[in-house]
């Protein structure tokens, strides 16, 4: 258990130290697809493959090119990693003990030593003594 803890903690450490970037490409000024990954990645809408036809004089011809950009942004993490040993005295030992103990683990601290009683039945009465000793006007 120990050793997946640590292997994991080792992993988390390493790729929070990996920069990652974004590639956007952009198609006639609106963003068209966006991908993440490590390194920068060339997006294409396919536009850029197209051959331009021949249009009329009076429409205006869009060259694929000049429609067609990528953006790219890097996140880098350059903080050096300054790991701590923490020095933890006895009364802060203690209290984490028992924290971990009562809360995460749920452990009672005191065992319970009483045995089940068995349910035993009460006698019956012969006679309600009481009702004999009661006046009740008729």
């Amino acid at each position: 258990m120990k050793k997946q803890i640590s292997i994991a903690l080792a992993l988390l450490l390493m790729f929070s130290n990996i920069g990652m970037a974004k590639s956007t490409h952009l198609c006639m000024g609106s963003e068209m697809m966006a991908e993440f990954g490590i390194a920068i990645k060339h997006l294409d809408c396919g536009m850029g493959n197209s051959h331009e036809e021949e249009l009329p004089d009076s429409e205006q011809s869009i060259n694929p090119i000049e429609c067609c950009q990528n953006q790219f942004e890097l996140v880098q993490n350059d903080k050096d990693q300054n790991l701590k040993v923490l020095q933890i005295d006895a009364a802060q030992l203690v209290f984490i003990a028992a924290f971990t103990q009562s809360f995460i683990f749920n452990i009672a601290v005191t065992s319970d030593d009483r045995r089940p009683q068995p349910y035993l039945i009460p006698p019956t009465i012969e006679k309600d003594f009481n009702v004999l000793f009661q006046s009740f006007l008729i």
